[in-house]
């Protein structure tokens, strides 16, 4: 019997193969044989790990995502003042859009599918209110503290969720003239900027 660790390992590898297959010939032309011809083993020896190219590709997709946000919480603290929080939020989001394209590349692939699809749609929908409940909850501390004016918490989130996603959009669907982090950084501390108590 392998061990868990070994387990995860193999599983990891298994999603990286994915991703990349993912990312080569979309979810539509990606087959379980290729899929397993990257990785290295066998196609029964994937359906060991996965039932189906669906349950694949939204595993992948959850996989990467907690990643992303335990990435996240390491740069912050409850310590640490509000603003300060969300401003290194912004700044690491940034870091971690640039070091991680071939996974931004691949949620494009994902969140296209959601138009069609109720399942993909469903993990979409929970991602972007773990999104904007982690964005509000920092910025009614900052309200609370008096760091920021007295705003619509709820609003201000959607609209760095909307800022984060909109730059992420267009820097994957068309020739961008931009660099993605520097552009990103001013978006967002310019909302957070005007945040700001007078």
């Amino acid at each position: 019997m392998y061990s868990q660790e070994a387990l995860q390992k193999k599983k990891e590898m298994i999603f990286e193969a994915a991703l990349s297959c993912f990312n080569e010939a979309g979810y539509d032309k990606t087959s379980i044989d290729s899929i397993a011809q990257k990785a290295g083993i066998s196609k029964g020896g994937l359906y060991h790990y996965i039932s189906s190219k669906k349950e694949l590709f939204l595993e992948l997709f959850d996989y990467k995502v907690n990643q992303y946000f335990e990435q996240m919480k390491a740069y912050t603290s409850k310590d640490q003042p509000p603003e300060e929080q969300l401003r290194i939020l912004v700044a690491k989001a940034g870091e971690i859009l640039k070091e991680n394209e071939d996974f931004y590349r691949f949620c494009l692939e994902f969140l296209s599918m959601g138009v069609r699809d109720a399942e993909i749609r469903h993990v979409m929908t929970n991602f972007y209110k773990s999104s904007i409940a982690t964005f509000k909850d920092i910025i009614d501390e900052a309200i609370r503290t008096g760091s920021f004016a007295a705003v619509d918490s709820s609003k201000v989130a959607r609209s760095l969720y909307l800022a984060v996603m909109g730059a992420f959009f267009t820097y994957f669907s068309v020739d961008v003239d931009f660099d993605l982090t520097e552009q990103h950084d001013f978006e967002l501390n310019n909302i957070l900027n005007s945040l700001q108590k007078k």
